[in-house]
């Protein structure tokens, strides 16, 4: 029976030691999820302007990725990227829109020694700068898009 419970106990060790990046991944997750602050930006973006932040939020995306105790931290900037990405494809694809207005939810966090701060969604639209002129929009993501292709429907 010792020697059973000897061997039990070695085999634990040697699961726990082979998992040991998985389980601080986790942990590191779990301290991103506490202790992450969630602030809202209003911002005046233009393509270029998120065109840069998003390629900035990329890189920082990727190299979360790649380390293995971030890994999981690094998805979460990865599905804010996404979503912020509409932005951009959205203003590239409709030039007679300049800028938009937005309010963006911004996820700062401090890390040891750095600071890790991104984009983490959509947001909301205030203002659509359309044909040089100012219009006021008060509504989500999904309502801009649907504004827009209602108006090039009537056309």
């Amino acid at each position: 029976m010792k020697k059973i419970s000897i061997l039990l106990g070695v085999v634990i060790l040697i699961v726990v030691l082979a998992n040991i990046t998985h389980i601080v991944a986790h942990t590191k997750l779990y301290s991103f999820n506490q202790h992450k602050k969630i602030t809202t930006e209003t911002r005046v973006i233009t393509f270029e302007d998120i065109f840069e932040t998003l390629h900035q939020q990329r890189g920082l995306a990727e190299e979360l990725r790649h380390s293995k105790v971030n890994s999981l931290i690094g998805e979460e900037v990865q599905k804010g990227l996404d979503d912020a990405s509409d932005y951009e494809m959205f203003l590239r694809k409709h030039p007679q829109i300049n800028t938009i207005k937005v309010e963006l939810p911004i996820v700062t966090y401090k890390d040891d020694d750095r600071t890790i701060e991104f984009i983490s969604g959509k947001g909301k639209v205030l203002e659509v700068l359309e044909d040089g002129q100012w219009k006021e929009f008060n509504g989500t993501w999904d309502d801009l898009w649907k504004d827009l292709i209602e108006k090039l429907n009537e056309n």
